[in-house]
């Protein structure tokens, strides 16, 4: 009986430092939800100004994993829009959690330029997500709610993790 050896690429290098960031930026989350509770002039609308650059940060963290991830099978990232496109698939929509990931990411960083770049409106169409100034139609928290309608960042960490197994699979079907 011969022993199935563990390619040495399954082993996912970049969760634990993954894992410290979110648990960072959900600690400033926490810490704006106690402000909440203590000042009464502290509303939603104060909450969703300070956190959203803070959810556009786990996005960006979420990005990099990702993109990594890809980089650390593959050697480049030359496949990328095809390889976000792995599962987990939503339900109601033509494009996956990951390209939701991905362009809440993109939407993050470039939301105060003139115009987003296409691949990124094209991810934010199709979930009915606004570029809006408004803060309560921000597509961060429009993004988050679709993720988990707890908005659990660990939950979506769950969700990049395992898509990076199945990355792992798709690059042992087609590359081993």
């Amino acid at each position: 009986m011969t022993e199935k050896k563990t390619h040495w690429r399954i082993v996912d290098f970049r969760a634990a430092s993954l894992n410290e960031t979110i648990s960072g930026l959900n600690n400033s989350i926490i810490f704006l939800l106690e402000k909440q509770k203590e000042n009464d002039w502290y509303d939603g609308l104060w909450f969703l100004e300070d956190s959203e650059s803070i959810y556009g940060l786990v996005f960006i963290a979420f990005q990099n994993y990702i993109n990594g991830s890809i980089k650390d099978l593959f050697e480049n990232l030359n496949n990328k829009t095809e390889l976000y496109k792995l599962n987990p698939k939503f339900e109601n929509f033509e494009k996956t959690k990951i390209e939701l990931i991905i362009g809440l990411a993109n939407y993050i960083k470039h939301k105060d330029e003139p115009k987003l770049h296409s691949g990124t409106q094209k991810i934010l169409d199709c979930f009915n997500l606004k570029n809006s100034e408004e803060i309560t139609e921000s597509a961060i928290f429009g993004g988050l709610d679709l993720l988990d309608k707890e908005w659990n960042l660990f939950e979506i960490q769950k969700i990049v993790e395992n898509w990076r197994e199945e990355l792992f699979k798709y690059y042992e079907k087609h590359c081993l």
